[in-house]
């Protein structure tokens, strides 16, 4: 049954995009995603129209070696998006996260940023009101928020961690790669639901390795894989300060419920980060 969460793909928007074959739901993609022969559509809410479209032409002319891009299609009416539907080519693969990949994984974030680096940051990413949006700017002090009680702990316990960082400039990154790359044997990585943010491209690698750590049962090395230093380590208070800036925001608004085992997993990932912190100024 469709709903504003779950919209059905209307038949005009597969034809807009030349589309056939059987429209199938897609096990991913929070329930608005399609697959119909070899394109997949994917749901944009109205105030993510420009986002969806601008995502659409970074990704239609990229070319990052030894990465597979998926490129967007385009509508007939010569448009990334019809009616709140994007349409980009299929990519096969299974997510690496759950099989330990996470030196591929690192190493396709890092030659995909290479590529992002010399684009203009887009007008879009200073006005996204979001769960995620809200959790980036918390995180680098660009807002304040009062945390829910339940996630007050954990939220005051990573501010104690975060001091001032000297790193390298911002430009355009994917900020959730963690689940979105893509391995089959024989092909090249893939990469896959654009999430751009203005950030040092090591913080796409810690956003890596917070959600290896907090989600994906990845071991303590991960961190040593994800970079080294005092440097790296602030990086990655901000990566979980964002995750939970935007759980906090989702159990707010009631898309998600709140969980225990969330404040648990956030507090395993503090204790390695604390040690490493603590062991750097023994």
């Amino acid at each position: 049954m469709a709903s504003a969460e779950h919209p059905l793909l209307p038949q005009f928007v597969i034809e807009a995009f030349e589309a056939e074959g059987e429209v199938v739901a897609a096990t991913g993609g929070m329930g608005t995603s399609y697959y119909v022969g070899n394109a997949v559509f994917k749901h944009v809410a109205t105030q993510d129209e420009a986002q969806a479209a601008w995502c659409a032409s970074v990704f239609d002319g990229l070319k990052v070696d030894g990465v597979r891009i998926p490129r967007p299609l385009l509508s007939s009416q010569g448009s990334y998006v019809v009616n709140g539907w994007s349409a980009s080519e299929f990519v096969s693969g299974e997510t690496g996260r759950h099989d330990g990949r996470w030196e591929q994984i690192l190493a396709t974030a890092r030659a995909l940023h290479e590529a992002l680096s010399g684009i203009s940051c887009p007008e879009f990413i200073r006005h996204r009101v979001s769960p995620w949006a809200t959790g980036d700017r918390v995180a680098w002090d660009e807002a304040t928020i009062e945390p829910l009680e339940d996630l007050r702990q954990p939220f005051e316990r990573l501010n104690t961690f975060k001091q001032g960082i000297d790193y390298q400039q911002s430009q355009l990154i994917h900020a959730d790669l963690a689940g979105n790359i893509l391995f089959q044997d024989d092909l090249d990585p893939a990469v896959i639901d654009f999430s751009p943010s203005w950030r040092p491209a090591a913080y796409g690698d810690a956003i890596v390795v917070a959600d290896g750590l907090l989600w994906y049962r990845a071991e303590e090395t991960l961190i040593d894989l994800g970079g080294s230093g005092e440097a790296f380590l602030q990086l990655l208070v901000r990566a979980l300060l964002f995750r939970l800036i935007a759980y906090n925001e989702l159990v707010r608004t009631q898309r998600l419920p709140f969980s225990q085992l969330e404040v648990g997993r956030f507090n395993s990932a503090m204790d390695l980060v604390e040690q490493r912190l603590t062991s750097r100024h023994v």
